[in-house]
């Protein structure tokens, strides 16, 4: 803990998903302040008012006791060594790298030195997904058959957005990739992809797809099914079903669902989710207060670094399965 006990946390970068973090950090029982860096003025101007603003990523690590990286993914590496080497735990948004190899070296390189390294997957901290994970885990479920996951955005990304984000898969699909993994606790053993640019050209000028799906065969013989849209008419529809023998459940199943029954007098959505900060509120939250009680040493790591490597590993399998139009087995994708 740092200087009078006071706890502080610091979050590099002020985009969209650091100004959530920032904000949501102010709310947590615990933690007395939050700073954020970030080179451009602009971006720090949406932060919260209690948010103290510091002037360089040194000047926040010389500050805090934990750290929350919310930059570009091309600076994760480079930031995640900075946090290892000044011995702060660290929340860093996903992925660690869009390769491979670097995502290993840069968690061998947290892992020598000894820090806490939490994940931003923040499905493992959605009441919904935690429940159904609790219903899997104590067998309440039965014997679990098949997991169904929809990603489909509202709108899609601005065009800047797509030559640091990685394919469909790398971006988008990772979330389902690492929460199919820890939801069933079964081994990805093959991934099937299939890829169509429906959306918008752009999507095909960078070398990837807007509507995706995906077949994960896991070790015991379930499987995963994975839907993906970069665009779709009614909201920002992410959900995931579990179907066993005993139960069948959905994350994200209720009345802000972004989905119309067809049905006379079905069940029409209100206020359907816009965006990811919206549906996924109560998970941002929950996982800055997960990583405070992380820094304070009083809370486990339930995102922990080696599940972005892990997930990683099935979207590149996916993206070789997509170009090739082959299955791919997941024990032939090495760094």
């Amino acid at each position: 803990m740092g200087h009078h006990g006071a706890m502080r946390i610091g979050v590099l970068g002020a985009g969209r998903i650091g100004q959530a973090h920032a904000a949501n950090l102010t709310l947590v029982e615990g933690v007395d302040e939050v700073c954020v860096h970030d080179p451009d003025p602009v971006a720090l101007d949406a932060l919260p008012e209690s948010a103290m603003r510091v002037g360089s990523t040194d000047a926040l690590l010389d500050r805090c006791d934990g750290v929350v990286i919310a930059t570009p993914t091309a600076h994760h590496p480079d930031d995640l060594r900075a946090v290892a080497d000044a011995g702060l735990p660290c929340l860093c948004e996903k992925p660690l790298s869009l390769d491979l190899a670097a995502s290993e070296a840069v968690l061998a390189y947290a892992d020598a030195a000894g820090i806490e390294l939490q994940v931003g997957f923040q499905r493992r901290f959605d009441p919904g997904f935690v429940e159904m994970k609790r219903l899997i885990d104590t067998g309440a479920l039965g014997r679990l058959y098949l997991l169904r996951a929809a990603s489909h955005d509202f709108q899609p990304p601005h065009e800047s957005y797509l030559p640091d984000a990685g394919s469909i898969f790398r971006d988008m699909h990772i979330h389902d990739f690492d929460a199919l993994a820890w939801l069933s606790g079964d081994r990805p053993v093959e991934v099937f992809a299939r890829g169509s640019v429906l959306v918008d050209e752009m999507f095909a000028r960078h070398g990837d797809v807007d509507t995706s799906t995906a077949v994960v065969t896991l070790e015991g013989g379930a499987m995963a099914v994975l839907t993906g849209t970069r665009q779709n008419g009614v909201g920002y529809d992410h959900r995931t079903e579990a179907i066993g023998s005993l139960d069948s459940v959905s994350a994200g199943l209720g009345p802000h669902m972004p989905l119309r029954s067809a049905d006379p007098g079905g069940p029409q959505p209100v206020d359907p989710y816009p965006t990811f900060p919206i549906r996924f509120h109560a998970a941002y939250l929950a996982e800055v207060e997960a990583f405070a009680a992380l820094v304070a040493g009083t809370g486990p790591n339930r995102s922990p670094g080696r599940a972005a490597v892990d997930a990683l590993r099935l979207a590149v399998a996916a993206d070789r399965s997509l170009a090739t139009g082959l299955p791919v087995t997941v024990a032939d994708i090495t760094a």
